[in-house]
């Protein structure tokens, strides 16, 4: 009966002799990467890109235009959740993500050309509509105007509005639920 014994995979993380930082000093080495993370320095908006030599507010390569998008989605996340009222957590950087906010509902922000089609859709409806009240007798353009997407085969649908008229919507739901209340 023969048998071999295997040496220990340096590739691997050897748990017994070496610290996890250890390990991974080890492997960034080898692969010849000096960090794991970005230094700040290319992180940051100013200076000039690495790849290009371009300034990175210019710059069209896909890091540097990777971190306009995400400065841009995060300054919308920002918007967002001051305009909803959500309370800011109490350490910096919590409230980076959506899934940190303290809320009682959850949310999440769009922004960018992937919500183009869903904006434009939401203002032709809302043209249509302020179409339909100027026509109307005793049409009220006072009143909030709220769009309601329902695909086919759906029996749900989705609720869009503008954010500047939350509170005006919610008002006018809640007067719609009590009125709806008192005639049963």
């Amino acid at each position: 009966m023969s048998f071999s014994i295997d040496k220990p995979n340096k590739k691997a993380w050897d748990v017994e002799n070496e610290t996890w930082e250890e390990y991974k000093a080890r492997k960034s080495i080898e692969s010849g990467v000096k960090s794991i993370s970005q230094p700040n320095s290319v992180k940051k908006q100013q200076g000039e890109c690495k790849v290009t030599g371009v300034p990175k507010r210019k710059c069209e390569c896909r890091t540097c235009i990777n971190r306009r998008n995400r400065s841009k989605g995060r300054a919308k996340q920002n918007s967002v959740r001051k305009k909803l009222k959500i309370p800011s957590r109490k350490f910096h950087g919590a409230d980076a993500h959506e899934e940190n906010w303290d809320s009682s509902v959850r949310v999440e922000v769009k922004s960018g050309k992937q919500v183009g089609p869903i904006y434009t859709r939401f203002l032709k409806a809302e043209a249509q509509s302020w179409e339909n009240v100027k026509e109307s007798i005793g049409g009220n353009k006072s009143k909030p105007f709220m769009m309601v997407a329902m695909p086919e085969g759906t029996s749900d649908g989705l609720v869009l509005f503008r954010l500047s008229e939350l509170n005006k919507v919610i008002d006018a739901i809640q007067d719609n639920w009590d009125r709806f209340d008192e005639e049963k």
